[in-house]
């Protein structure tokens, strides 16, 4: 595997970019989508850029049984670490840009000097520094990470989707500050309130009640406080006399959140979705009334943005990167104030002059966050790279 200098790769004003998409079978909608939607986005600068995208080989399919599963297991790893960085050795472009620090490794494999890696979070390693509540991870899968993410420091630049983010590629891999920048994501265009037909058709296809509803998009890994969130809701129902529901859409709920909805007797006002269709968020949004997002953690928080974009306030942690791109368009409380979050629900959903407040703050607030702005801030940082690679 080599990565040197390809005879045809050399610089222009308007680069020639590479971008290594993440594996689709991977189950992470968020990567992918940072990716695919950062293409078009570049596609439509003006001038635009001369975008090209490479994405993984494909998972190996095995059967159900337990040897099936472990080959599986087994194979996606020599995907990920062994045949795609074959597939893209030697890959000509004047700039490369892996989206996902997932992949960093693959900067062994393409020309290091020209190459940027996105760095969504390092969740994994505060989770190994103790640094979420409750939070496990595989041996296995905190290797691989590690693996990956130690190449970070050799790109010629990292793009972090926050300054939280960004703090925590100092603290834990040591990267020269002259090569990290802070990008923020961008929201979508479609995310806005859709027609109300639309809305309706889909509260009645996922069934949800007609009473007020908490929403929460995305995992039920431990940084994500889903206990958290349940324990909120209880409270509005009892504390605040609220009849409320919760909406889970993303994974579902782990064997022990539902343990504790049960002993809060909330297992008749949650409804789980499952994965939505990104087309379907924003319906999904607008039939909600309040995001509820008490993340420990979060190296962006995509979720409330989008909410707010579509007009539905949102109820956050104050987490650091909750500070940084929510701010104060959503009500925030600790993680772990539970009656804090739930008395700030209970204001969005009981006093008309709050909501308003939060809904005008918020879509004022999801204006700024735009693609259009990532793609013109990441085309400087290619210009800059392949000027000095």
């Amino acid at each position: 595997m080599s990565a040197q200098r390809p005879p045809d790769e050399g610089s222009s004003a308007r680069p020639r970019v590479n971008l290594y998409l993440v594996n689709p079978s991977e189950c992470r909608p968020s990567m992918d989508r940072y990716g695919r939607t950062l293409e078009r986005a570049l596609r439509y600068l003006d001038p635009p850029l001369d975008v090209r995208t490479v994405t993984p080989p494909p998972w190996p399919e095995h059967d159900d049984s337990p040897f099936g599963r472990l080959a599986e297991n087994v194979g996606k790893y020599r995907v990920r670490y062994a045949d795609y960085p074959r597939r893209v050795s030697g890959e000509s472009a004047t700039v490369h840009h892996v989206v996902d620090h997932s992949y960093a490794h693959l900067v062994s494999a393409l020309w290091a000097r020209r190459t940027v890696v996105t760095c969504h979070d390092l969740m994994l390693l505060r989770m190994a520094d103790g640094r979420i509540p409750g939070a496990r991870t595989s041996r296995v899968a905190l290797t691989a990470f590690r693996y990956a993410v130690r190449h970070l420091p050799r790109a010629a630049r990292v793009v972090c989707v926050s300054q939280a983010t960004a703090d925590d590629v100092q603290r834990y891999l040591a990267c020269e500050p002259a090569r990290v920048h802070v990008v923020h994501s961008g929201v979508a265009d479609h995310f806005h309130a859709p027609a109300a037909a639309r809305v309706a058709q889909l509260r009645e296809r996922l069934k949800l009640p007609e009473i007020p509803l908490l929403l929460h998009v995305g995992g039920a890994d431990a940084y994500k406080n889903i206990e958290g969130a349940l324990r909120v809701v209880h409270a509005l129902r009892q504390t605040h006399g609220v009849d409320c529901g919760f909406v889970k859409a993303g994974q579902r709920l782990t064997t022990e959140q539902r343990r504790l909805a049960r002993s809060l007797g909330l297992e008749r006002r949650i409804v789980e979705t499952g994965y939505v269709p990104e087309p379907d968020l924003p319906a999904l949004y607008t039939c909600c009334q309040v995001l509820l997002t008490p993340s420990h953690w979060e190296g962006f928080g995509w979720p409330a943005l989008e909410a707010m974009a579509c007009g539905t306030p949102a109820v956050t942690s104050d987490c650091p990167a909750f500070r940084e791109t929510a701010g104060d368009a959503a009500l925030q409380a600790p993680a772990t104030d539970t009656r804090g979050l739930a008395a700030a629900a209970a204001r969005l959903l009981k006093d008309d002059e709050v909501r308003r407040s939060a809904q005008a703050a918020g879509l004022a607030l999801a204006q700024r966050f735009r693609w259009d702005r990532t793609a013109r801030e990441l085309a400087e940082i290619y210009t800059a790279v392949a000027a000095t690679g």
